[in-house]
């Protein structure tokens, strides 16, 4: 299990989870967003709950190896959800379409001294 520390917290969780975590904090960089996230974690009476928290690509989160007497959370679900998250952020995104550029059928030639209010 993995110790999460965020904001002055901290929380235990699965290691995919908190694998999934940080790669998921390094995409949210790519299009500087940010997720509000639930993710399953062990409190410290070793019951499963969910921590809510808001995560970008400025988010400073430390992860050390913890030992637990507790079994970890049911991640199935959650690990699908952030690994589409990840993958859908590392995703390179179309280039805008430019549309063409309106010109005219005359240059500057075209015009004389009269045209343009001045006299010669």
């Amino acid at each position: 299990m993995r110790r999460i520390s965020y904001s002055g917290a901290s929380f235990l969780t699965a290691d995919a989870i908190a694998d999934a975590l940080f790669q998921l904090v390094t995409a949210l960089g790519i299009s500087q967003t940010t997720e509000s996230l639930n993710l399953p974690a062990i409190n410290v009476a070793g019951k499963p709950i969910m921590v809510k928290l808001i995560v970008g690509p400025m988010s400073e989160l430390i992860s050390v190896p913890e030992d637990s007497l507790w079994d970890e959370p049911n991640i199935t679900e959650v690990i699908a959800v952030l690994r589409d998250r990840v993958l859908a952020l590392q995703q390179p995104k179309p280039s805008p379409a430019y549309a063409e550029i309106a010109t005219t059928d005359f240059d500057s030639s075209d015009f004389n001294s009269s045209d343009t209010g001045r006299t010669s």
